[in-house]
């Protein structure tokens, strides 16, 4: 039971728990933004080349 106690009460390492937790939300935000960031720019980048394509097409047949 007193190990119990002092497991508890000891606070060793409890900056490097506070680090990591800190740096999995960090890179869980990142994710949460990059993530749909690049599934709809890769939709604009697909319509934007068609556009160009079919410019370059149109005035290719001038």
């Amino acid at each position: 039971m007193k190990n119990g106690r002092r497991f508890l009460a000891d606070e060793t390492g409890t900056a490097t728990t506070e680090l990591i937790v800190l740096t999995a939300v960090v890179i869980g935000m990142c994710l949460l933004v990059t993530i749909p960031a690049y599934t709809s720019s890769s939709g604009a980048a697909n319509t934007l080349a068609a556009s160009v394509l079919d410019s370059v097409k149109t005035n290719e047949d001038d």
